[in-house]
């Protein structure tokens, strides 16, 4: 485990909007994994590199403890197009993980309880593709091999025993779970003004939920169009709204104005003659519908102040869900000692079976080959195939002993002495 390294620049201790600069295309990647494994005074015997919106992270097995000399070295052979000021700069925000602390947290990314977003399984995802990029450059062997066999099931675990990833806390997501609760028909139309970030994100949603009915108004129709193409529907300019006569049942809105969008005047073209109880939810700040129309008897207005006081109820819900994944990390961590050490004695006998055949192969063929020739075929064939039955024997005995004593408890395994053979 001591040889597990991982160097991470997060959202926890580096700027956002600088993580895009250390973006390496999937192009470039053979040839930048490799030039950090034929650096001998790096000591990279394994990595893979991971990269999402809140991280780097390079995840290493090394020979040789990892220190700040390493860190820059690697940052200048990772980033040779950098100049020595940005590395220097860069390396002071590296953070360094080795061991069981290195193990901990990349359990703790898997399940997301290092992100941005307590819950998000997309990380999960990523962590994965990440290792099988690195994995089909030929960058990774057995040990990242084993340590992303448990960091997987680690995941998955904390996702089965805990509700970490229950309840929305995206404010566009719970926007979309306030709709589905009033059960309009996936066909009810659907008004969405602005093709913004928050806007595209809904409309992610509401696709999913099933809806298909949409009709989106934006400053720039060209994003409206975008936004249409993505999720189906009709896009038209923002100064078109009052003019909209396809109907409506459902309204988001999210535009950057500052001044209401959704007037009155606006609103009751919209509404025509009223016949229809129509939904409001304004994810703007300031809000888009003016107060008039808020206020309007057959509206069900949903500000978003409201869904971001559930929001942080939620996200309040998935930290107390924290205690018990960390348990299971905890309890993972162990696992994988046991695992390792298995496997430690597994790779130790992997050469055995071989020097057992060679063995049976020099006794038949050399020691005593004149006694086997001067035996029948019927002899010699039985003597092979007594040989070959010892050989299994012998290979398999040492092997289910080192498995039964590395899984005793080690208490046991230290004052009770281990049985070979049964009397």
């Amino acid at each position: 485990m001591e040889k597990l390294t991982i160097l991470a620049f997060t959202h926890k201790n580096f700027y956002l909007t600088e993580l895009g600069k250390l973006v390496v295309e999937k192009h470039q990647l053979a040839e930048k994994l490799h030039s950090l494994i034929q650096k001998p005074e790096l000591g990279i015997q394994e990595v893979f590199y991971l990269s999402t919106c809140n991280r780097v992270e390079f995840v290493m097995s090394t020979e040789n403890p990892f220190g700040s000399g390493q860190t820059q070295l690697l940052l200048e052979t990772f980033y040779d197009h950098f100049s020595p000021t940005q590395l220097s700069n860069l390396a002071q925000y590296a953070k360094l993980y080795r061991g069981q602390d290195a193990l901990e947290h990349l359990f703790q990314v898997s399940c997301s309880m290092d992100s941005m977003v307590i819950g998000e399984r997309e990380i999960t995802r990523q962590l994965r593709q990440a290792y099988e990029d690195g994995q089909s450059l030929g960058a990774t062997g057995d040990f990242l091999r084993l340590v992303m066999k448990q960091t997987i099931k680690t995941a998955k675990e904390v996702y089965t025993e805990t509700r970490i990833a229950e309840k929305p806390i995206s404010v566009a997501s719970v926007a979309v779970r306030k709709l589905v609760d009033y059960s309009f028909n996936q066909d009810a139309p659907i008004l969405i003004i602005g093709a913004g970030e928050t806007n595209t994100l809904v409309g992610k949603y509401l696709k999913k939920a099933g809806y298909r009915n949409f009709s989106i108004y934006n400053r720039t129709l060209e994003k409206a169009q975008l936004l249409a193409n993505y999720i189906g529907g009709n896009a038209y300019p923002l100064d078109q709204l009052k003019d909209h006569k396809a109907g409506v049942r459902v309204i988001f809105s999210c535009t950057a104005s500052t001044e209401p969008v959704l007037t009155a005047d606006i609103w009751n073209s919209l509404m025509g003659d009223g016949s229809f109880p129509t939904v409001i939810i304004d994810l703007a700040v300031p809000n888009d519908v003016a107060p008039e129309v808020r206020k309007a008897s057959d509206v069900e207005y949903i500000s978003i102040d409201s869904l971001k006081h559930e929001v942080e109820k939620n996200l309040q819900f998935r930290e107390k869900e924290l205690a018990k994944a960390d348990i299971i990390i905890k309890r993972s961590v162990e696992d994988y000692k046991e695992l390792n050490r298995i496997r430690a004695v597994e790779k130790a006998l992997s050469h055995f079976p071989g020097q057992v055949k060679e063995i049976k192969h020099k006794a038949i063929h050399e020691v005593f080959s004149k006694e086997m020739q001067s035996l029948n075929p019927e002899t010699q064939a039985l003597v092979e195939r007594m040989m070959t039955y010892m050989e299994k024997k012998c290979i398999s005995v040492p092997i289910v002993i080192a498995k039964q004593f590395l899984l005793q408890d080690e208490k046991a395994a230290a004052s009770e002495p281990v049985a070979v053979f049964s009397a």
